[in-house]
């Protein structure tokens, strides 16, 4: 099935072949825990590595409709029932959505603590 990928190293965003298997999307990303960082209109789902802002390894980023992703994402889409489709969306449409900081740009490891600090846990009542 046809999917997209945001390759943060490398700056690019490209149509991918991917199997049924959900291994694919972590081979895709280079992760081992991925977790869904954006769902789009259409039921296309951005894939992006779990641990990524805490992983010293992961240098790179991409933002994403207004979203900063540590690490690769990939774009799948998805039926009614939730099976994995090929991606509904164009890659110029992922690409208006999709910038890049400049090369040379790393993740640092301010970046990572204000990652850390921006995110809220409420309670549940």
């Amino acid at each position: 099935m046809k999917a997209i990928k945001i390759d943060s190293y490398a700056n690019t965003i490209t149509e991918v072949e991917i199997g049924t298997d959900f291994s694919e999307i972590s081979r895709n990303i280079g992760c081992d825990l991925f977790c869904i960082g954006h769902t789009l209109p259409n039921g296309d789902t951005l894939f992006v590595d779990d641990e990524g802002w805490l992983n010293g390894n992961v240098t790179r980023a991409f933002g994403f409709d207004g979203r900063v992703m540590a690490g690769n994402g990939l774009i799948v889409g998805s039926n009614r029932s939730g099976d994995s489709v090929s991606a509904k969306s164009s890659l110029d449409k992922i690409k208006s959505l999709t910038e890049f900081p400049p090369e040379g740009w790393s993740i640092s490891d301010a970046d990572r603590d204000a990652a850390m600090s921006s995110w809220k846990f409420y309670a549940l009542a």
